[in-house]
């Protein structure tokens, strides 16, 4: 019995996500379907490109009714979407990790020092994006290679609004 012939489908589809306050993020396979999209929700929707090549523009924002480039340029994405949302973290833009996460990233994938993307995001001193990984079910007590906690990393770095995001939620030292 011979096999069933399917059209051959792009190696990498091209994924642009519309994350709007208020709103989940929603993945469009077209620009210009997630510029409208954006457009509809108004200013201050950014558009993210997750499947930007390294050094290109990954965020665009709508200003003025048009999407304009934000500062934030991309890494290699064709990488594991898990070490994706660690990235994203370390741009210390929301919308990346919202972004990511919508695209089924793994809140809890660690990089080679044994940190999540939770960590990093307390690093980069962004609450808004440890409130979406909270939110997502990331690992409050878990450790680094060293023994820090998201919580621990927050206190040690004088970031006290973030250390009571995480104690609020759970997080133990």
């Amino acid at each position: 019995m011979t096999q069933p012939s399917f059209p051959a489908r792009p190696a990498v589809a091209r994924r642009y996500y519309v994350v709007a306050r208020g709103a989940a993020p929603v993945g469009y396979d077209l620009l210009d379907v997630a510029i409208t999209v954006a457009r509809q929700y108004g200013e201050g929707t950014d558009i993210v490109d997750t499947l930007a090549t390294a050094y290109q523009p990954m965020v665009q924002r709508i200003v003025d009714g048009q999407p304009t480039y934000r500062e934030f340029g991309a890494w290699p994405t064709h990488a594991a979407p898990d070490q994706n949302l660690i990235e994203a973290a370390k741009k210390g833009c929301p919308a990346i990790v919202s972004a990511f996460l919508a695209k089924g990233a793994d809140v809890h994938a660690r990089d080679a020092r044994g940190a999540t993307a939770l960590m990093w995001a307390v690093v980069r001193r962004v609450p808004e994006s440890v409130e979406l990984l909270i939110a997502a079910g990331a690992d409050l007590n878990a450790r680094d290679r060293d023994g820090m906690t998201a919580l621990t990393l927050a206190r040690s770095k004088n970031l006290p609004a973030i250390a009571e995001l995480l104690a609020a939620a759970g997080a133990s030292a």
